[in-house]
């Protein structure tokens, strides 16, 4: 067993060997979760009895962009397109202007990763990775855009994105807005005009990017919710993004460094190692009268509460 530290999270590494040695409360190190990485697929069964949830580490958003701007609200809840609809309307009349830049520019560039440090830095465990790739993303600035809203001469926003063409795909990298007036007015019109030029580009699908699987601690699960009424789909990131494959084994032990409740999405249970019953939402509270409505979605084999009660360290 290594105990580890991810980003403000105290994690248990354990082999599926330890993992299934562990019954009842947890005894040990004072630690959020226990965590097996990349268990093999014929220990999932094992470990969800051990009360694991074995899960994608990454998920990828991903939504046709349909042939119109119209097309995609008309595929909307009533509700969410009723908010796209006002959100375009109150940043036109508040002087918010988007441009689309069809390769990335340093200067522009610097500008945006100014406007995402800032709101980085106010979250509660953000992490800044947007700045460690920026030489690599001037180098490929050919097969990215980059999406920018502007008040008055002042950047206030916008979008990185990744044209993939052979996979008829645009796949958002960084997305920031300042706090500003009309915020969610601002979020709204720069992914609307992140589709649209998607659409333009020739692309039949939208990537709103990799989220790690857990929302409550570096993204909030009203992220989790955003997306799905935007009418995406929570995807395994290996299906979409190679590279962003692998999956985890956790048993939450604590909730003192998330919020309560968080949401956890993970493989169905009984679905082996084909995961075209989608995944399933684990919801992790400090009690089970959780109202779960809000989060279940079409694309979800089913919902899960889980109480996490605290641990007591030996």
């Amino acid at each position: 067993m290594d105990v580890v530290d991810r980003y403000g999270l105290t994690v248990a590494e354990l082999t599926t060997e330890e993992a299934l040695d562990v019954t009842g409360p947890w005894r040990g190190p004072a630690v959020d979760l226990l965590r097996v990485v990349d268990p093999h697929p014929d220990d999932r069964t094992a470990l969800t009895a051990a009360g694991f949830a074995v899960k994608p580490s990454w998920v990828n958003w991903v939504a046709p962009l349909r042939d119109s701007e119209a097309a995609f609200l008309g595929a909307l809840g009533a509700n969410e397109r009723r908010k796209v609809r006002r959100g375009l309307d109150l940043a036109a009349s508040s002087g918010l202007s988007v441009r689309v830049r069809p390769e990335l520019e340093e200067g522009p560039l610097e500008e945006f990763l100014g406007v995402y440090e800032a709101q980085v830095a106010g979250m509660r465990n953000g992490l800044n990775l947007a700045r460690a790739e920026q030489r690599t993303l001037l180098e490929r600035s050919g097969s990215h855009i980059g999406v920018y809203a502007y008040e008055g001469g002042r950047m206030v926003g916008g979008c990185i994105c990744w044209v993939r063409a052979e996979d008829s795909l645009l796949q958002l990298r960084y997305v920031a807005t300042a706090a500003v007036d009309q915020r969610g007015a601002l979020t709204r019109a720069v992914y609307m005009a992140a589709f649209q030029a998607g659409r333009e580009l020739g692309c039949a699908r939208m990537s709103l990017g990799n989220d790690t699987s857990l929302y409550g601690h570096v993204t909030s699960p009203g992220l989790y919710g955003f997306k799905k009424r935007l009418g995406f789909t929570p995807l395994p990131s290996g299906t979409v993004d190679p590279g962003a494959g692998g999956d985890e084994a956790d048993r939450f032990v604590s909730l003192r460094a998330l919020t309560d409740p968080s949401l956890l999405l993970a493989h169905d249970t009984g679905s082996g190692t084909d995961d075209s019953r989608g995944l399933r939402l684990h919801v992790l509270a400090s009690r089970d009268d959780v109202d779960v409505a809000p989060y279940r979605a079409d694309f979800l084999s089913g919902v899960t509460v889980t109480v996490i009660p605290e641990a007591s360290p030996s």
